[in-house]
């Protein structure tokens, strides 16, 4: 067998160049084209350039829209990516990355004004920590690359994971393995933490025993070790509308409150007079069990720990509608035209990727309304023209909503019907 080399990365050039555009990333693009980060429009910048990639060496001129960033490793952290850009700035940028993405899909619709939905912060995030000798190393990924940016605040984070980051720190001091990088999931839930840790080195007696204290003395509800459960002082919940749910460690949540809020508001307008609602990719249930307290629900998602946590939460709570949950890959096997009939409203919350096959299977049905959400611009105006294409309409301006502040991320929520 021969020998196969290791491509050598491209060889570095220094240029000095001005931004043209902000791209959807927060990167600004350069002729070429070049993508680096930290540079506004219209900045000047000398640059060190390998293959499409620029870093800054130095800024040569400042836009007036370019503010001090109110975190210190902004620069460099994944976290986020346009802290250096002035707030009204940044908004006008984020709604043109849908209009943007609508327009090259022939999408022509009214697209509301961008909401704020960062409410008091992220009530989820993943930390990372990798051991390095005797030192540990704790926070988020470095933009663009692989290295792991120290953190001792985050800004975006609600105070409850804010108050708690030093804390964690010692638990990936404790739980980080000798090699490799160790993930700490937390989501701020009622009554407190809850912490799945991915990756430890080895659950030893010594580490159940720090978490335990932790646990106690911090207030957490529930810490999980690679699958397992450790402690549990309260079970951590999450409210969906008035309903609680319990769900499983790591379990998706959106990413705000106020987010939540926004796209569930959109989701029980497109719901009035429906009696029969199917929730794809329905998760723990954000939608379908607000959407119980109207109709009877069928909730489709493909990991069973989700669908057990809005299972038990329906059966729970009294006043609901039937909800029934069902385990299924819609990407690999979405619902059919003929599952499809008599639904009054088909709720559809994708991944990034979309839902291209379903939408297809939408588009030739006589399903009346379908609400449509989506965290990626892109994907969600290629299956919206597919519903345009088999004959709907959408109902009102779709709504922008931003609750990942200070990234390209926005998410878009529209109603579409026949």
């Amino acid at each position: 067998m021969k020998n196969r080399r290791r491509k050598s990365a491209p060889p570095a050039r220094q240029i000095t160049a001005t931004a043209k555009a902000l791209g959807a990333r927060g990167d600004a693009v350069f002729e070429g084209p070049v993508y680096a980060p930290g540079v506004l429009p219209g900045e000047e910048a000398k640059l060190e350039v390998r293959g499409e990639r620029g870093r800054l060496v130095e800024l040569l001129s400042r836009s007036e829209d370019r503010v001090s960033p109110p975190c210190p490793v902004a620069d460099v952290c994944g976290g986020c990516s346009v802290q250096h850009l002035e707030f009204e700035a940044y908004r006008s940028w984020k709604r043109n990355l849908a209009a943007e993405a609508l327009s090259r899909a022939g999408i022509k619709a009214e697209l509301a004004e961008l909401v704020d939905a960062s409410g008091e912060g992220r009530r989820r995030m993943t930390f990372h920590g990798f051991k390095v000798g005797v030192k540990t190393v704790f926070g988020l990924s470095e933009r663009a690359g692989d290295r792991i940016v120290e953190l001792t605040d985050c800004p975006v984070a609600v105070p409850a994971i804010r108050q708690n980051i030093e804390v964690l720190r010692e638990l990936a001091a404790h739980a980080a393995p000798k090699k490799g990088r160790l993930d700490i999931a937390v989501a701020a839930l009622d009554p407190g933490l809850d912490v799945d840790v991915r990756g430890a080195g080895e659950l030893t007696l010594a580490l159940r025993e720090f978490i335990a204290t932790t646990a106690s003395k911090k207030g957490w509800a529930r810490v999980y070790v690679d699958g397992e459960p450790v402690i549990e002082i309260a079970p951590p919940k999450v409210h969906f509308g008035d309903v609680p749910v319990v769900p499983p460690p790591g379990g998706f949540l959106q990413a705000t409150e106020a987010g939540e809020a926004a796209l569930a508001e959109v989701v029980m307008r497109s719901a009035e007079g429906a009696k029969r609602v199917v929730d794809l990719f329905a998760g723990s249930g954000a939608f379908a069990l607000r959407l119980a307290r109207k109709a009877h629900v069928l909730a489709v998602e493909g990991e069973g720990g989700p669908l057990q946590a809005l299972k038990r939460a329906g059966e729970r709570v009294p006043g609901l509608k039937p909800v029934d949950a069902r385990v299924r890959d819609l990407a690999l096997e979405p619902l059919s035209v003929k599952e499809l009939e008599g639904t009054d409203l088909v709720v559809v919350d994708p991944p990034r990727s979309g839902a291209k096959a379903q939408m297809e299977r939408l588009a030739d049905s006589m399903v009346p309304t379908v609400c449509s959400i989506s965290c990626n611009p892109a994907t969600f105006a290629r299956d919206a023209a597919i519903l345009i294409e088999g004959g709907y309409k959408i109902d009102d301006p779709i709504l922008p909503v931003d609750q990942f502040k200070w990234t390209g991320h926005v998410e878009l929520a529209a109603v579409f019907r026949r």
